[in-house]
């Protein structure tokens, strides 16, 4: 059970990503570094505040390894 919950959220978390204008496959958190990364507004300090410091961060390279 714990494993498909977690399946659920990261596809939420793509579904919102691309409703908000995000690359197709990059998770809300990835693109969250992302902005953070080129000084633009974004939520990354209030995801890594619930799901852990640098959260964010570590979605971030994963997404843009994997993307390659």
């Amino acid at each position: 059970m714990g494993s498909y919950l977690f399946r659920v959220v990261i596809a939420l978390s793509m579904l919102i990503n691309v409703i908000l204008g995000g690359s197709v496959g990059q998770t809300l958190s990835a693109r969250s570094h992302a902005r953070r990364r080129e000084g633009k507004v974004n939520i990354a300090w209030l995801i890594d505040m619930f799901a852990g410091k640098n959260h964010c961060m570590e979605c971030w390279a994963y997404w843009t390894v994997r993307k390659w």
